[in-house]
């Protein structure tokens, strides 16, 4: 299989909500439809996936409350009614850039997960000032 763009060899990037607006800075003002969640392929070391799906749910559930929409239709969303403590804790872009995971045997494909994480960071960033600017 041929491959384009700068991607190395041998690695594949997860199918993820980057790829449903390739232009985002000219995107409309609007969230775009929620995605699946991103399959990632497992490898023999990797990070772990309870971490990561974690991450994913917190970073789902905060950018739902900022932008009242979801980014993953399989993650957690708001929802009323429920306990506090039933929700996953709110993540901002910079807790999320300094996480660390673990590596372990069986775990995600650690260049699939950073591409995702980073787009994730970069749409709570948007929310952040699109938030505090009012």
């Amino acid at each position: 299989m041929r491959r384009t763009g700068t991607q190395a060899p041998g690695r594949k990037r997860p199918r993820c909500v980057a790829e449903a607006t390739p232009d985002r800075h000219n995107a409309s003002m609007t969230s775009p439809a929620p995605q699946p969640l991103p399959a990632f392929d497992v490898v023999l070391r990797g990070f772990h996936r309870h971490q990561v799906d974690g991450l994913i749910d917190r970073v789902n559930f905060t950018l739902a409350t900022l932008t009242g929409a979801p980014v993953f239709t399989d993650a957690a969303i708001p929802i009323a009614g429920l306990p506090p403590e039933q929700n996953p804790d709110p993540i901002t872009a910079q807790e999320l850039r300094a996480a660390t995971l673990d590596l372990v045997l069986r775990g995600y494909d650690r260049s699939q997960v950073s591409y995702v994480l980073s787009d994730l960071a970069e749409r709570l960033d948007d929310a952040e000032s699109r938030t505090a600017r009012g």
